[in-house]
């Protein structure tokens, strides 16, 4: 089922199925390419951090909110992201943690120079397996209208 911008309603909620596991594995191999901080790629160095464990790089929770937003039950007709705000880290994601997300349209708003296209905001909340908020960032898409 596609989505268009005349489907979307300010509120509507869409939590994903899908959880996401943080594997030593992983934790380590994005880290060591993206941000090699001792408590990202050191095992024995993140047991003495103040995390006291292995903990996943920004971008790496970056892109597994990316990847568990592919969970959502429709395709959306998004001509192209406008960007990501307020992006937020609320605490880390550790070693084990099973992430779920929960997306949140904020916003909605037709487009003022092209009728054919609008502009919605939402909000992706990721939280750990005790229910504790670990990332929030508001993605702006610019989504084609129904028929345009």
């Amino acid at each position: 089922m596609m989505r268009y911008f005349d489907d979307f309603e300010l509120g509507e909620q869409w939590p994903i199925g899908k959880t996401y596991t943080m594997t030593k594995d992983e934790i380590v191999s994005f880290a060591a390419k993206w941000d090699p901080q001792p408590f990202h790629v050191d095992e024995a160095a993140a047991e003495k951090s103040v995390y006291g464990t292995l903990t996943a790089c920004g971008t790496h929770i970056q892109a597994v909110v990316l990847k568990l937003a592919q969970g959502l039950p429709h395709e959306t007709a998004v001509i192209g992201a406008l960007g990501y705000d307020e992006v937020r880290f609320h605490q880390a994601a550790k070693l084990d943690d099973v992430l779920s997300l929960t997306i949140e349209c904020i916003e909605t708003r037709p487009s003022s120079s092209k009728p054919d296209r609008g502009i919605v905001r939402n909000r992706h909340t990721l939280v750990n397996q005790a229910g504790d908020t670990v990332f929030t960032q508001t993605t702006t898409l610019l989504i084609a209208r129904r028929g345009g």
